[in-house]
């Protein structure tokens, strides 16, 4: 009898944003060994989740928004199975930071570590991604009033 390989799954963020609100980009899983199972939903909180933030200049903890969403229980049709070689891709969005809500814009530089969640039997992935706010750009039409 030949033993199932439980997937080694792989993630990367490409082109993150942050604005000092929020962190979106796209979101790339894929398999490095035997093949996983994912909701094809992609929910946030649920499937993939942000687990730390932290502030690039102080390498301190930030506080951030955590939305839990309660997504109904997965349908056959949700469901991808993806060997290794394949990648599957979703845009995410994140909201982190609310000064009206805590009083402090969120820092121009942050490290965020984000978790994908598979079905099981298959292990959580984790990562940490820099990412900058970028800089503000003055406006051009300003300088002739």
């Amino acid at each position: 009898m030949e033993a199932t390989v439980v997937a080694r799954p792989l993630m990367e963020l490409q082109s993150p944003r942050y604005d000092g609100n929020g962190l979106s980009g796209r979101v790339l899983v894929g398999s490095e060994e035997g093949t996983l199972t994912l909701d094809r939903r992609f929910v946030e909180s649920s499937t993939l989740d942000i687990v730390a933030v932290l502030d690039c200049a102080t390498a301190q903890p930030l506080e951030f928004l955590i939305a839990d969403r309660f997504p109904p229980p997965s349908r056959k049709e949700d469901l991808l199975q993806l060997a290794p070689g394949y990648w599957f891709g979703a845009e995410v969005d994140f909201p982190l930071f609310d000064e009206q809500l805590n009083g402090k814009p969120g820092p121009d530089c942050i490290d965020v570590t984000l978790t994908f969640h598979p079905k099981p039997p298959t292990p959580a992935v984790t990562i940490t991604a820099r990412v900058l706010r970028p800089p503000d750009v003055p406006d051009a039409g300003a300088a002739l009033h």
